[in-house]
């Protein structure tokens, strides 16, 4: 199994990319930060009404947060939610889904030295 660099791959992928894979419309945006429904399966057992606003996305910081069922993280994070698999191959199918080649760790990389 490749080793993924994950915070390389954070850095190329937008959280508004993973939100518009799954067209996910906020009811609410004031500057950087959107609310809206929950788009997690089984957060809310009830239809969820447009003002609702239990979901929270920075979309300059790449960060959500659902006050109802209380799951947070970055993209990565959210892709891994809302397709119920685990990190690394969630990973591997949101970068081949939005073409964008996955960052490995490489074993020749000379250790960091701080």
């Amino acid at each position: 199994m490749s080793r993924l660099d994950y915070a390389a791959i954070r850095q190329r992928i937008s959280i508004r990319c993973v939100l518009d894979l799954v067209d996910y419309r906020p009811s609410h945006c004031h500057g950087p930060q959107w609310r809206g429904p929950c788009p997690l399966l089984g957060c809310s057992q009830s239809a969820r009404p447009s003002s609702d606003r239990s979901f929270s996305v920075n979309v300059e910081r790449h960060l959500f947060r659902c006050f109802r069922c209380g799951l947070s993280g970055s993209q990565l994070d959210l892709w891994r939610q809302l397709t119920g698999m685990p990190l690394h191959p969630a990973t591997l199918d949101l970068c081949r889904r939005l073409s964008i080649a996955p960052v490995e760790l490489s074993d020749l990389q000379p250790p960091d030295r701080r």
